[in-house]
């Protein structure tokens, strides 16, 4: 069974897309979850983990393409079928690596045709596949939109790479089935921990610890509930390593963990600044921290500010 949530902020829509999943497709999908905006939305993704998620586009706050990058982050292995009334945006959903895209109102036909996709791609446990066939572009072609087919070749060689790196998990599996001794292979465990290397010293650090991570004068700091500590990485490189947990990057030169976040102070020209606790000699204190005026609109989605 395929692990879905469906997200949609109409819920007519909604209930219209659980009937034919759960009438037609019951044998293949399973619906753990439903949310009709992206905060709600984000919190079901973060705790559940789904395999698939049926996301419309035009929604209050963030919109569907928007939601969907923040979904990479958070749940990179969650495969996405958007479902609209809007055919313009193939194109776009393709570029953020959609699995379909099925316009409204929906067919059963075409819907069976994306079930039909993802099972190629996702198995009984929740993980990619790997095909070196263009399933996306297939499915922008199956559409007959001009969007759509002009996203098919896009959406072709997008498959054909996300192939050629599927998840360590069907790795592993594969590789049991030829070599079971085979000591190279990497076992799929994620800890919560974040090893911070100095240069001199390995610090294994929890990662719920840590308050906030800034990258400024070619230092990089990770700010901790216990105190400061230096790291040889980038910030870039520490953003993909804690991609899934809260800790998110709000600027060019800092990550903060949200759920650390105190206060948000509104500033000038729709800017905000992010109160957080901060471990220093005297003991804690508070330390502001910028926002990005291009993640303002995020934040708010984060934690709930409308």
């Amino acid at each position: 069974m395929i692990r879905t949530i469906l997200i949609d902020d109409e819920a007519p829509a909604r209930d219209e897309l659980r009937y034919l999943l759960t009438t037609n497709h019951s044998d293949v999908i399973d619906i753990i979850g439903e949310a009709d905006n992206a905060s709600a939305a984000i919190s079901l993704i973060t705790r559940e983990k789904p395999a698939l998620i049926f996301l419309d586009i035009h929604m209050r706050g963030l919109s569907g393409l928007e939601l969907a990058q923040v979904i990479h982050d958070i749940s990179p292995d969650s495969k996405i079928i958007f479902a609209t009334a809007y055919d313009e945006y193939a194109l776009k959903a393709f570029e953020l690596q959609a699995l379909d895209y099925v316009v409204k109102p929906i067919e059963d036909d075409r819907l069976a045709k994306a079930v039909q996709h993802v099972q190629k791609l996702v198995g009984a446990t929740g993980h990619t596949q790997s095909h070196g066939t263009g399933a996306a572009g297939n499915a922008a072609a199956s559409n007959g939109t001009t969007a759509n087919h002009a996203a098919a070749n896009n959406a072709t060689s997008v498959a054909a790479t996300g192939a050629k790196s599927a998840p360590e998990a069907i790795s592993v599996a594969g590789a049991k089935q030829n070599d079971a001794n085979d000591q190279s292979i990497k076992p799929v465990i994620r800890t919560n921990k974040l090893a911070v290397d100095d240069g001199a010293h390995i610090m294994l650090i929890d990662i719920d610890s840590i308050n906030y991570i800034t990258g400024e004068s070619g230092r990089l700091d990770v700010h901790t509930d216990t105190g400061k500590y230096g790291s040889n990485k980038t910030l870039t490189e520490l953003q993909d390593r804690l991609k899934g947990t809260s800790l998110f990057r709000v600027h060019r030169s800092y990550i903060v963990n949200l759920n650390k976040v105190q206060e948000v102070i509104p500033w000038f020209k729709g800017t905000y600044w992010l109160r957080l606790p901060q471990q220093t000699a005297k003991g804690q204190e508070l330390v502001d921290i910028p926002v990005s005026k291009a993640q303002v609109k995020l934040i708010k989605e984060l934690l709930g500010i409308s």
